[in-house]
This record gives structure tokens, sequence and C-alpha cells, in this order.
């Protein structure tokens, strides 16, 4: 990981000399630190770095950091730092200046919450419990994504989030948009099922917009992680999970290019 006690303490020194505001900046790959200016109208809710200022660097940047300095501010990332890491295929990194608490997330990490200790292995199915549900870092489709590369080796794409409401829409369709070009076959009635088979879901709305890994068809043991105030679980599938099944894919190797 990026985030050394070297690399806390020169972000930590910055943020205390700047308490009103959130300091940004990205870490280089010799393992030091460019504090950026922040460009922001309002420097005490949000940050920007000049795309000047980036382009001086970027070369040699490895993440991106930010403070967050406000009570009212969690000591957690956004939904838009998220997206940006991801965008920008570096980790990003915040520090909170009054709780003096970190978050950090990595794109290309199977774990989205790399700072949280998992005494688990990535082959091992305790792994993959107990992660915090947050929309676009760690939801039901992060949590295959993550199961597939770790358990299985498979690596499957992601695809861009908005806001969590955007699920029930009638015009959010990207689990069926998407599972064809990840390599998933949508299996024909009767086709018996195996371990590791998807079952997509339509929990609320009309929309498909749930998905969870079948560990054990024959025993109706799941893997999934349902939504907010929840955690990636073990549950039974039958039932009502069932019943708002619309399809059960199984991801092969021929993915769509």
């Amino acid at each position: 990981m990026l985030l050394t006690p070297d690399i806390k303490n020169q972000i930590t020194a910055q943020a205390i000399a700047n308490p009103k505001e959130e300091v940004c900046g990205v870490i280089l790959a010799n393992g030091s630190i460019a504090p950026c200016t922040n460009t922001a109208a309002d420097k005490a809710q949000e940050f920007i770095i000049a795309t000047a200022e980036f382009s001086a660097v970027q070369s040699s940047a490895v993440a991106i950091y930010h403070s967050h300095c406000l009570e009212s501010q969690p000591a957690m990332l956004s939904e838009s730092d998220i997206a940006n890491s991801k965008a920008a295929k570096l980790p990003y990194t915040l520090y909170h200046t009054i709780f003096k608490q970190w978050d950090y997330y990595d794109p290309a990490d199977i774990n989205p919450y790399p700072l949280v200790q998992n005494p688990w292995s990535p082959k091992e199915l305790g792994y993959y419990l107990g992660w915090r549900f947050d929309y676009g870092r760690c939801d039901c489709y992060t949590l295959i994504r993550s199961y597939y590369q770790g358990m299985l080796g498979i690596t499957l794409p992601d695809f861009p989030r908005g806001d969590i409401s955007e699920t029930t829409s009638p015009k959010w369709n990207m689990f069926l948009e998407n599972f064809q070009a990840a390599g998933g076959r949508k299996l024909a009635h009767g086709e018996p099922w195996q371990a590791n088979d998807v079952a997509l879901m339509r929990v609320a709305g009309t929309q498909v917009h749930h998905a969870a890994i079948l560990l054990d068809p024959k025993n109706g043991k799941a893997l999934h992680n349902l939504g907010e105030g929840r955690i990636s679980e073990i549950f039974k599938y039958g039932g009502y999970w069932a019943t708002n099944t619309h399809a059960i894919c199984r991801y092969t190797s021929n993915a769509k290019a």
C-alpha cells in the first residue's frame, strides 16, 4: 500500500498547517508528496486541483490525496472521490484533520476497504464478509467482481455508477447491458445451476438492480451485499429471492470486446 507512515506524516503536516481548508496534492512514486493548490471556491467543503498543476507531476503520480476539515464531514471518501479514482485509475486517500482518521481506496484492489484489517485470504470466503455497503465503492456488483477476482482469478469489467437512486429508474439497465460484455451467459429455463452462478434480481422497482453469487445452489447458500445499512453476508437463496430473480447467469471466457 502507498499510504506509508512517512506519507501520512507529510499529509498530516500539510493539513495541520491549513486547518480551515481541504488540503490536496499528489503522492509521488519516490515516496514524497507534491502539495497542490486547492482552487475550489469553498475550500472548506471541497477540493479542486488545477489541470496544469496536476499535469506537471502526473507522470510520477501514484495517488491523489486530500483532507476534510469540518466536523460535519465524514472521515470517508465521497461517491465523487470513488468515481474520480476509478476514472483516473489512481488510488485516493483522505485524512480528516479533526477526527485524525484516514480512508484509502484503490480501484485496482479487490478489497474496497484496505485500511480495515481483514484476517482472511482472498482465497477464503470469510474475506468477502462484513463489507459495509457503499454504492459505487462496495455494492453488490463490487462484491461479485472482488469474489471472482480473488476466488476464481476472473477479472470482470466495472461500469460507472451515479447516485444509488438510479438503480430503480426504468432507464437503468446496467446489469443486463453489461453481463454479456463481461462474459456472462443467461442460463436457459431448467438448466442446472452451478456454484458461482450469479442471480440477477429485482428487489424493488421494475429493473434488475441486485445480484448475488450462488455459492451452493443445491443448499441455497448465496452471497450478496444488499444495500444501505447492510454488510456483505451469506444468505439462504430461495422463496422471496427466487421469486424476484430475473435471470441466472454464468460467466464464461467469451467476453465481448
